[in-house]
């Protein structure tokens, strides 16, 4: 009987060695931001909209650069990076029940809304049409191209992701654009209209993070103890519990363009 005891109490101990580092693993952090730009962006050049009245009269704008109160980047995207190879980072449980819903993205008012959707893989992507004429959405990463007939939507499980967001088009109305972000975890972020951005329960540890517009890769931006590189990555500590504040990041208007 003794040496099986001895056996029970390696085997605990080796399970103890296993289970106590994943729980520390669970714990997790936070990081924010805003997105500014520094001098006076090249405004995009008007749509040129020629096809369906409905569309004509719907007077639909171009979002490729939209500056919001406080010279505030909108729609400028910052999420985790995983390199090639690296192993895929744990997901917080808190995220199961959005994981578990469709993303919606929406033909309406002859535009793509939203104008940059974040999906996951294994995620369900609904395309809808709130308009009453019809839209092909084309997104090439997720080789879906249909037409979407008016007011009607069809689902898509996403199975691919990209380094960065992809295009997503309308081969009818050629002036409808919008990107797509598929990436394997839920860190990612949009900045609002205020250019704010904020991503909730990332694993603790040190993680890149890419930032992101349509312009480019948002390279330079200055940060505390640091910067981007010239491909907008940089490399920022999660601590367990805390939010990691960023402040203003300053982007140059020579760049957004």
């Amino acid at each position: 009987m003794k040496p099986f005891r001895i056996v029970v109490v390696v085997a605990v101990a080796m399970v103890a060695i296993h289970v106590f580092p994943a729980a520390k693993a669970a714990e997790w952090g936070s990081i924010k931001g805003r997105i500014i730009v520094d001098g006076t962006p090249a405004k995009p050049a008007p749509l040129v909209v020629t096809k369906d009245q409905f569309c004509i009269n719907k007077k639909p704008t171009n979002n490729s650069i939209v500056i919001g109160k406080d010279n505030a980047l909108v729609n400028a995207v910052v999420y985790l990076r995983i390199g090639t190879g690296a192993a895929k980072v744990a997901i917080n449980p808190e995220y199961d029940a959005a994981f578990k819903k469709p993303v919606v993205l929406d033909n309406k008012g002859c535009m793509f809304h939203p104008h940059i959707t974040v999906v996951r893989r294994d995620q369900t992507l609904d395309v809808a049409n709130s308009d009453p004429v019809g839209h092909n959405t084309n997104i090439a990463l997720l080789a879906f191209n249909q037409v979407i007939p008016a007011m009607g939507n069809v689902a898509v499980k996403v199975s691919q992701t990209a380094a960065i967001p992809m295009p997503v088009q309308c081969n009818i109305h050629p002036w409808m654009k919008g990107y797509i972000l598929c990436l394997d975890h839920p860190y990612a972020a949009v900045t609002g209209d205020d250019g704010t951005f904020e991503i909730k329960g990332i694993p603790v540890g040190q993680h890149e993070f890419q930032f992101w517009h349509e312009s480019g890769y948002l390279k330079n931006i200055k940060l505390k103890g640091g910067a981007t590189d010239a491909r907008g990555r940089t490399k920022l500590k999660i601590a367990p519990g805390e939010t990691l504040d960023l402040g203003d990041l300053k982007v140059k208007a020579s760049s957004i363009k």
